[in-house]
């Protein structure tokens, strides 16, 4: 259904007669308005009368306003001759199936008396429809006149609705009294279930009258809103709805006649709210609500002189919230009426109330006291206004706040006579009030007037204050009131509390001051608001003198402990206390870890203990480390492992050996030259060869196919910039799995170059035919650390030369280059493969080879880098003193030398194997291995001349001739040996000499891998005491190179064959040196702790052992110590592994030998 814009549906002024037995059509000549919803407004006052006492016609259909269907009354009119009063409104129903479209109007408006006559009232609409839409009005508002008509009555039952189209139900305009409009009709809501009186913010005198209550179904709410007026006139009821009664914006509320106040209600509902608005009570009001919010709102009470009904004026309970907000009244009785009576005082009477002795549960009539004002059973009470009574009671609250503005008061609201009044004489000269204190003397022109006196229990003031003792004067004052409050556990003051006597004026006397107490205090608290005692004390006795809170006793609480506020005070020792961090545990105010050590007894149990459990542990390690790993360690002398010949104690069949004996034999045969590479394989020096093709290969290589070929394996041996930017991140974050990057990279790049010239390359740059066609002239090898790789040149055997291939003493003198690079975890060793073994035992027996190769490298592993001058000099004694004396003998001697120095100053070492059948010192080494003689020098050098001349020319023939140079023990000191930014780590883990006992060694490892183990995890629960930030930085910096040492070593420790378990164990040598980098990350955490905690207890020592911050040190240094010890015994146990032959040391030649 649709009422479109410009159509209506009007019944204005053309309702029928009202219901019968009513009395809403205007009567006299004075032009009243109509009643209907409302009340018609009446301009006419009688004598001795209110606005608020007169009105027009009155109220009726008040038990159908659910379901409305009645007319409006008739206004009245000012003449008798002619009839000027506005018609009643009409009535309509409208049953719609869908939607109701307003757009126009739907009107029951009481019709206008203009200026000479009422206003109607206004008529019924009823309206039930599933949803409402449109932008109209519906309307059932009185008619303007004289006197406004009241409003009608409207009910909607509309499942969806909005706020258009607009509903009015006010009443009419009144232009004889423009402030005294008609009262509001009613508008029901059915959906929701809620009644709104709302009067279009037209200001009115007269009442929208509430009859009946409560209605059934109960209402969910109630709204009076907008300057309606609302009166609930009877002598008993109960105003009860489900949800919120809500007085907005100038509603007013009235509940009694204010000339008989002696009715009585009770108001139930879940909220009262109350914005710029008023309650009035006459009689009393019993308040059953959870909320009660005021903004600026007043709720007044007057209960007249009925003795039954002054019993209990206003009573507030069940609330969980009475807020008196900013410019809002709360006040019991009303003030400035004169027609009002005063409640009943029980002025004269001394003994306390029973109620406020033994509170009741709840608010009680009928009580001993004349409460004019009780709130029982409130959770908050929050005043920020103003809550006046003459005798206050506020009982069983959780909570009182008044706030800066805010004020309690029954200041005036007392007897004006009372015990304590004072005296007053016939000239009317009276004294003050007395109670707390006597009340002042009165003099005046030499008469004098005695004060009231002092009364009542400074312990339990319970009386009202004494006035001035004369009521028949108009100037008499009276007494303060009551204010009762049950006793809160808590209660703050930030104001003030005065008890100060009256001022006086010219020559009478000031009143005396009053007293403040508080009762006995329970134990715990203390003070006239039973406050806490102060931290750090307890009190064990009733009372309030501060003298009676003690000090706690100091031994009681632990040194990171500090003492704590509980609600109710203390009572008894020992005094509560919280620890000083979260980071303490209770009860101690331990840290973690000395939990842990004071669980065992303290600090030397502890420590006893775990050096008990890690010796067991390690023992238990090394029985099963002896039966895993067997007989692969040799703890005592074994027979020299001779490098990769030959051992016939394998398991292979002899005719496997001897065809393997064969091959080793005819490869060397056809072996011609070997040319190394340069550079030690690194990221920042790769390999490369040089272009020149040596002097022994010219003969036998195309030298610009040679060339191409260089060019083309220099190309494969150099690495990608991400393969070295991984290195150089790695070796910021862990050195180790650096390393490990490093070796990996350099094995693909050596099985690359095999690829290449194995399968890839063609042979281009040989001259033989057979050697291209077979692949067979060039093969690519490298030392097993890696660092050092050479090209093998065989002949093909169509080369018809018979000088080639050249005999051992042709190839003198010849140049072999040490492996390794002098570091940890790469010493310098001379790798014999077969071609060397097999070339040198053409000149040397085998036997003297391999024992020559054992004692070099195991002199060798000693140099370090750093320190080449220092540790190449007993190498070059030895081979002065154990290898040429027993090489001379077969015409061969070797000498120490450097080769093939690149750009970056990096070069090789080696050995220089020549010839002495002449007396010739090899001083000059090039590419093709040229010897300069005595004979030749003899012509170099002027024998006018010394010998360091000689010496200096025969450098200038060596930096003019050839690649390096031989090293004696004058050319060490003139070596250049650089140190990179790993060289601190070499003064704690550097190759040493083996020491034996292989099988104790162990053993000590297995423990100090425990305790290493052991150590981290207290320190890192010590860290954890201190913060998790800790904790992640020690582990974190560097990463996990605190936790990896203990794998790495139980990795190390159980790991099969010597080779294997000597490089597990520099890996795990390697960790354990890493993470000294996070020991100090502890330590420095540490130190940094010690420091802020020191700031705050400065009587902690920086190196004490005792349970607290000053221990910091302890386990970061252990751990360090621990470390240090490991890295010493690793290096033993890896000599041990390497070095099983401890002959080779041996100083006496002839022991070497013979060993």
């Amino acid at each position: 259904m649709c009422v479109a814009d410009g159509a209506a549906v009007n019944t204005t002024a053309l309702g029928g007669d009202p219901p019968e037995q009513t009395s809403g059509a205007g009567t006299g000549t004075h032009g009243d308005g109509g009643g209907h919803g409302g009340r018609g407004a009446s301009c006419y006052v009688q004598d001795g009368e209110t606005a608020e006492e007169s009105w027009g016609g009155d109220v009726y259909a008040w038990d159908s306003l659910t379901k409305p269907w009645s007319f409006g009354s008739k206004g009245g009119s000012t003449s008798l001759e002619m009839d000027y009063g506005g018609g009643g409104g009409g009535r309509i129903m409208m049953v719609v199936k869908d939607v109701l479209e307003v757009n126009g109007v739907i009107s029951a408006d009481g019709g206008d008396g203009g200026w000479m006559g009422g206003g109607g009232s206004g008529g019924s609409i009823h309206i039930i429809a599933n949803k409402l839409t449109g932008n109209g009005n519906i309307s059932a508002s009185g008619g303007n006149g004289v006197a406004g008509g009241g409003g009608g009555r409207v009910a909607i039952d509309i499942f969806s609705r909005h706020d258009e189209p607009k509903v009015f139900a006010h009443g009419g305009i009144s232009h004889g009294c423009p402030e005294n409009s008609g009262a509001a009709g009613t508008l029901y809501d059915a959906v929701p279930r809620s009644l709104i009186i709302c009067n279009n913010n037209l200001s009115s005198q007269t009442d929208t009258l509430l009859l009946t209550f409560p209605n059934q179904p109960l209402w969910t709410n109630v709204f009076v809103k907008n300057r309606a007026k609302v009166d609930v006139p009877l002598l008993w009821s109960r105003v009860q709805v489900q949800g919120q009664l809500s007085l907005l914006s100038g509603g007013v509320m009235n509940f009694g006649l204010k000339h008989y106040p002696f009715s009585e209600f009770e108001l139930m509902a879940e909220e009262l709210l109350m914005s710029n608005s008023v309650i009035k009570v006459f009689g009393a009001l019993r308040m059953s609500v959870k909320m009660l919010l005021m903004w600026n709102s007043r709720m007044v009470i007057s209960a007249g002189g009925d003795s039954l009904i002054a019993t209990s004026i206003l009573e507030s309970s069940n609330l969980v919230v009475l807020r008196v907000g900013t410019g809002s009244v709360l006040r019991g009785p009303l003030i400035n009426a004169s027609d009002e009576m005063a409640p009943r005082l029980a002025c004269e009477l001394q003994n306390c109330p029973v109620e406020l002795i033994h509170p009741p549960e709840d608010c009680n009539v009928n009580s001993s006291l004349a409460f004019t004002l009780q709130i029982c059973r409130v959770e908050d009470i929050d005043v920020a206004g103003r809550i006046e009574g003459t005798v206050i009671h506020f009982n069983r609250a959780r909570s009182v706040v008044v706030h800066h503005l805010g004020m309690i008061t029954a200041s005036g609201f007392g007897c004006k006579g009372g015990v304590g009044s004072g005296k007053v004489l016939s000239t009317g000269l009276g004294g003050g009030g007395g109670h707390g204190g006597k009340g002042g003397d009165g003099f005046y022109n030499g008469s004098f007037v005695e004060g009231g006196i002092a009364y009542g229990s400074a312990d339990l003031p319970c009386e009202l204050g004494s006035g001035s003792g004369n009521d028949s004067v108009a100037s008499a004052t009276s007494g303060g009131g009551i204010i009762g409050d049950e006793y809160l556990p808590v209660a703050s003051i930030n104001g003030s509390i005065s008890t100060r006597g009256g001022l006086h004026k010219e020559q009478g006397f000031a009143g005396e001051n009053g007293t403040v107490t508080g009762k006995d205090c329970p134990r715990g608290l203390y003070g006239i608001f039973c406050k806490e005692c102060p931290v750090g004390t307890f009190k064990n006795a009733t009372g309030s003198d501060r003298s009676l809170c003690h000090q706690c006793p100091s031994y009681e609480l632990p040194h990171r402990a500090m003492y704590i506020t509980v609600r109710g005070g203390v009572s008894r020792t020992p005094c509560p206390y919280k620890c000083v961090s979260e980071r303490y545990r209770m009860p101690h105010c331990y840290t973690a870890i000395e939990e842990l050590i004071f669980t065992f007894g303290g600090p030397w149990p502890f420590g006893l203990l775990l050096l008990s459990l890690l010796v067991l542990l390690a023992l238990v390690m090394s029985v099963a480390r002896v039966k895993f790993v067997g007989g692969d360690e040799l703890p005592g002398p074994a027979p020299t492992q001779h490098g990769t010949q030959i051992d016939h104690s394998f398991p292979f069949l002899e005719s496997l050996n001897e065809v393997m004996e064969t091959n080793r034999v005819e490869e060397s045969q056809t072996h011609n030259h070997r040319m190394y590479f340069m550079g030690s394989n690194t990221f920042s020096e790769p390999w490369h060869l040089p272009h020149s093709p040596p002097e022994q290969v010219v003969e036998i290589v195309y030298e610009d196919a040679f060339n191409r070929f260089v060019d083309e394996v220099n190309v494969l041996a150099a690495y990608q910039w991400w393969e070295g930017s991984i290195y150089g991140i790695l070796c910021i974050l862990a050195y180790p799995f650096a390393w490990s990057w490093q070796q990996w990279r350099r094995r693909k790049k050596l099985q690359r170059l095999r690829e290449f010239v194995r399968s890839e390359y063609d042979h281009a740059c040989l001259r033989s035919c057979r050697s291209r066609a077979l692949y067979e002239g060039l093969k690519v090898a490298a030392t097993p650390d890696l660092m050092l790789a050479y090209v093998d040149f065989y002949l093909g055997g169509d080369e018809k030369r018979p000088e080639l291939p050249p005999r051992l003493y042709q190839r003198f003198p010849m140049c072999i280059i040490f492996g390794g690079d002098g570091t940890y975890m790469a010493p310098f060793s001379l790798h014999s493969d077969n071609v060397l073994t097999s070339l040198m035992s053409q000149c040397v027996p085998p036997t003297i080879w391999y024992r020559l190769v054992a004692g070099l490298n195991a002199h060798l592993r000693l140099v370090r880098r750093g320190y080449l001058r220092l540790t190449l000099l007993p190498v070059l004694n030895w081979l002065q003193t154990h290898a040429n004396p027993a090489l001379s003998s077969h015409g061969v001697c070797v000498n120490l030398a450097w080769f093939q120095a690149t750009a970056s100053g990096y070069c090789q070492f080696g050995l220089v194997v020549s010839t002495v059948e002449k007396e010739s010192v090899a001083t000059t080494v090039d590419g093709a291995g040229t010897l300069i003689n005595i004979d030749q020098l003899s012509q170099i050098c002027n024998t006018r001349r010394d010998g360091q001349a000689c010496f200096e020319n025969r450098e200038v023939v060596l930096r003019q001739k050839i690649n390096g140079g031989t090293l004696d023990s004058y050319s060490l000191r003139m070596l250049e040996d650089r140190k990179d930014i790993l060289y601190p780590f070499s003064l704690i883990v550097h190759n040493s000499k083996p020491i034996g006992q292989q099988d104790l060694v162990g053993l000590v490892i297995s423990i100090l891998l425990l305790g290493d183990f052991s150590l981290v995890l207290l320190t890192l629960l010590q860290l954890y005491s201190f913060s998790l930030a800790d904790v992640f930085l020690v582990l974190f910096i560097l990463p996990l190179g605190i936790l990896s040492p203990f794998p790495a070593g139980i990795s190390a420790l159980f790991s099969h064959g010597p080779r294997r378990s000597a490089g597990l164990a520099r890996v795990y040598a390697l960790w354990n040196t890493t993470s000294l980098i996070n020991v100090i990350v502890a330590f420095m955490c540490g130190f940094i702790h010690y420091k802020s905690s020191s700031r705050k207890h400065s009587s902690l020592q920086p190196w004490s052992l005792g349970a607290d911050e000053s221990g910091w040190w302890l386990f970061p240094t252990s751990l360090l110590l621990c470390k240090c010890i490991q890295a010493r015994l690793v290096d033993w146990h890896v000599a041990n592994l390497e070095i099983q032959d401890r002959s080779l040391y041996s100083k006496d030649p002839n022991t070497f030998w013979k060993s």
